[in-house]
């Protein structure tokens, strides 16, 4: 099963990938890390074991250059934060982590009160803004290395798929994403259920779309079955109001991290 670092390297990795699908770009300075996700015109500082001046500086000088007009910075739980809070950051909404090994046949065949169907695709026409840009995410790692210019991090190969949860109107119930973390777990990122859908299975059938499509192989076998996926681990970072969720979709609590924002 998975643990606090590992968690943590998914939600940098899936950070990175969403700048570099949507224009952006990864950097260091002095052992700090940053992501630029320009859709957003976000900065974020990616797990720092101990950011100083020397890292802090250079990177925020670099957000202005770019545009940012939001600064996050993502920590690890027992993580010194005085050079962040001299530089002006302060606590934002918590970090809950949280992993286990859900079933995908189980939670596809939980019966829900929710009559629609989930479908696995990076085509969503309604789609606007940052959000259409982001989809970019479930595309980028299909291309070959070579279609990139510039640096590449290894985070912008891994797979990523999302999926769209559809009321039998057509209209959309809930969204999310998954990711390959580097040790083969699989992370979800950005689920989100329409107000007027939830409690009703859709967060469930979404992550059981999800977890279907990143077992499934690039290139089905012809006698494959359900019975044969494999039942990877899965982590999700989320606010600590989403642990009910999360428990009934087979995933315990893991632990706590830290999000900071720059303040303005």
């Amino acid at each position: 099963m998975s643990g606090i670092q590992a968690a943590q390297a998914a939600q940098a990795d899936w950070e990175r990938a969403v700048a570099l699908a949507t224009g952006g770009k990864v950097f260091s300075t002095h052992g700090c890390d940053w992501a630029w996700q320009p859709t957003r015109s976000r900065l974020v500082l990616l797990f720092p074991e101990q950011a100083d001046d020397a890292g802090i500086r250079p990177g925020l000088a670099e957000g202005t250059r770019l545009g940012a007009r939001r600064v996050d910075a993502l920590l690890n739980a027992a993580a010194g934060d005085a050079g962040l809070r001299t530089a002006g950051f302060r606590d934002a909404a918590q970090i809950v982590w949280f992993v286990g090994r859900p079933s995908y046949t189980a939670l596809r065949g939980r019966p829900t009160a929710w009559e629609g169907r989930v479908r696995v695709t990076a085509d969503v026409p309604e789609a606007g803004g940052a959000e259409a840009a982001e989809l970019e995410t479930a595309r980028a790692w299909r291309r070959p290395p070579g279609h990139h210019n510039g640096r590449r991090h290894p985070a912008a190969d891994r797979r990523i798929e999302h999926a769209v949860a559809r009321a039998g109107d057509g209209s959309i119930s809930g969204r999310g994403f998954a990711q390959f973390s580097a040790d083969g777990a699989v992370s979800l990122h950005g689920l989100a259920v329409a107000a007027t859908a939830r409690r009703q299975g859709v967060g469930s059938q979404l992550v059981a779309g999800l977890l279907g499509a990143m077992t499934a192989p690039l290139v089905p076998a012809a006698d494959s079955s359900e019975a044969e996926r494999p039942t990877p681990s899965v982590l999700a970072a989320a606010a600590p109001a989403s642990s009910e969720f999360f428990a009934a979709c087979g995933l315990e609590h893991l632990g706590r991290g830290r999000h900071l924002r720059l303040s303005a």
